[in-house]
């Protein structure tokens, strides 16, 4: 163009370069406001789509938290929901033996190995721990020297105590039928345990008549047990309505106890045999009447839900004090 410009007159150049520039300001301003309208018209489409969404989202999904929430039912999509029971009923015990696979009349009885390992473990660390300051000595003392010491015997002191060497030994555990509650089943593990767990003290018979202390027959003891061998039971009981373990050992067990006794002041008899007989008939007595089947000692299971049962206890009982004020 610029030669066809120099061809022409000054005042036809002049007239061509304006219109030029006018053609340029033209095309110019109409890309500008293409461009503008394009981007205008793409925010305003996103903003449209977002606001789209989030009117479905409230008033589709979301609910009005100050009318409260609406009850809902599943009956119009074919499923039924039933409602849940006020106190499930525990499984039988036979539906308990079905789905773990044992047979209490066939099963082979299981080994205790890895058992007696950790309770010898747990005894080690018990003999340890009361070797500090005496302090299994000093309970002993105290709990001997307390309300149920009766008043012809004096004071007591501990003067040996030797928790043993030996470790029990745990075998031939089997599940059985138990005699009650009828359909109920029980845990039997054999014990064996040949070991001498020493206890000495001495203390005085205090001879009260015809008044009161007028003399005293010093007495020491040394006891021991020798050997127990029994067969163990664990047997979950409901009592008042709350889940137990309890725990006794069958009648046929063996029990053997050591007894040396020292009698006298001045002249001292030792040994006596009245003397070892009654001592080891009372402690087998106190065993069969703690211990022993049907006897034995129930030990409440842990509960996860006490804490929360007693808050509920609670809150009911202060609405219902909050309910009577009003």
């Amino acid at each position: 163009m610029a030669n066809h410009v120099q061809v022409l007159a000054p005042e036809g150049q002049d007239f061509l370069i304006e219109i030029a520039k006018h053609f340029e300001r033209v095309s110019a301003s109409q890309y500008s406001s293409s461009g503008m309208s394009f981007t205008t018209g793409l925010l305003l489409g996103q903003l449209s789509v977002v606001l789209l969404v989030i009117v479905c989202f409230k008033y589709l999904l979301l609910e009005d938290v100050r009318y409260g929430r609406k009850p809902r039912s599943f009956s119009n999509r074919g499923v039924a929901i039933p409602a849940p029971p006020t106190k499930p009923s525990l499984p039988s015990t036979t539906t308990i033996l079905n789905k773990t696979f044992y047979d209490v009349y066939d099963h082979v009885p299981e080994s205790l190995d890895w058992m007696s390992v950790l309770l010898a473990q747990a005894i080690a660390q018990y003999r340890d721990d009361s070797k500090v300051n005496n302090r299994l000595i000093k309970a002993l003392a105290e709990a001997l020297n307390g309300g149920v010491r009766p008043d012809w015997v004096g004071h007591i002191r501990v003067t040996e105590l030797n928790l043993g060497e030996d470790f029990p030994v745990l075998s031939r555990a089997r599940i059985r039928s138990a005699d009650q509650p009828p359909g109920s089943v029980r845990a039997e593990i054999d014990i064996d345990f040949n070991d001498q767990i020493m206890l000495g003290i001495e203390t005085s018979v205090l001879i009260n008549w015809p008044r009161p202390r007028i003399a005293a027959l010093p007495v020491s003891l040394v006891l021991s047990v020798v050997k127990f061998q029994a067969t163990i039971t664990m047997q979950f009981n409901t009592i008042d309505g709350q889940q137990h373990i309890s725990i006794s050992t069958l009648p046929d067990f063996d029990l053997e106890f050591g007894v040396q006794s020292l009698l006298g002041a001045r002249t001292k008899l030792e040994d006596v045999p009245k003397v070892t007989d009654l001592i080891t008939s009372k402690l087998r007595g106190f065993f069969v009447d703690k211990c022993v089947y049907p006897n034995g000692r129930d030990i409440a299971m842990p509960t996860f839900w006490a804490k929360r049962d007693i808050y509920a206890k609670s809150q009911s009982s202060s609405s219902g004090s909050n309910t009577k004020q009003q």
